[in-house]
């Protein structure tokens, strides 16, 4: 499987087919003309500045970045975790860690690196944690991300894709995530993950390999894999 992964397939809801376009906030929440100055400005920030502001305890520094950046924790949380009834928690959790990790960032031109590694880490800790709820028979498997009702051809893939997600463990779940629905080139998908090049790429052979043995008794997947769809 060598031929990326559709994210019009795995898209959900409003979510943009182009991963980086989640870093910017829907045109509702767009500043107006003749609106605050102030806000237009400070939603005009580079990220060397924004990091500095966080560094320094602003508090529009904190509001930009979750203007700026809560599009792209929340795509990562649907993603990687397909149904989320805590997702506003979970959301929470990650931009507090975010703020109070700051200023471990080295290169403020890694930013939206950095936030994504956050909500990875946030993911993989509940992906373990469902993990161990479902073996004692806690938690259900929840459901996939909600798909346009006027598509049922794509709400099944999405089904189907997040059926196989379901069985892998949760590192090799996650870098499927990053690397194929996210679209990190695979050196930044290791630093987001917290592993080496060659670990990373051992995982995402093992997701291959997972997609593979599903789609042989599996139509749906095959035609996937056949035209392209999943795989990177």
């Amino acid at each position: 499987m060598s031929r990326g992964v559709s994210n019009e397939t795995l898209s959900c809801q409003d979510m943009a087919t182009n991963p980086h376009a989640a870093d910017q906030p829907p045109e509702r929440a767009r500043p107006e003309t003749g609106g605050s100055v102030a806000l237009l400005q400070r939603r005009l920030s580079d990220d060397a500045s924004l990091v500095e502001g966080l560094v320094a305890g602003r508090g529009p520094a904190v509001a930009e970045l979750f203007d700026r950046y809560a599009y792209v924790v929340r795509g990562v949380f649907v993603r990687a975790l397909g149904g989320a009834a805590d997702l506003e928690d979970l959301m929470q959790d990650a931009f507090l860690t975010i703020v109070r990790r700051i200023s471990t960032l080295r290169d403020p031109e890694a930013l939206r690196s950095f936030v994504v590694s956050v909500a990875v880490r946030i993911a993989r800790n509940e992906l373990r944690r469902r993990s161990f709820r479902q073996f004692i028979g806690l938690d259900e498997v929840p459901e996939p991300p909600v798909t346009p009702a006027h598509n049922p051809e794509a709400t099944e893939s999405v089904r189907r894709v997040y059926g196989v997600l379901h069985r892998m463990d949760a590192d090799t779940r996650l870098a499927f995530v990053v690397r194929h629905l996210e679209g990190f080139e695979l050196t930044e998908a290791a630093g987001i993950c917290g592993c080496s090049l060659a670990t990373i790429k051992r995982r995402l052979v093992k997701a291959e390999r997972c997609f593979e043995a599903m789609s042989r008794n599996d139509p749906v997947l095959s035609q996937l894999i056949e035209t392209g769809r999943v795989g990177s």
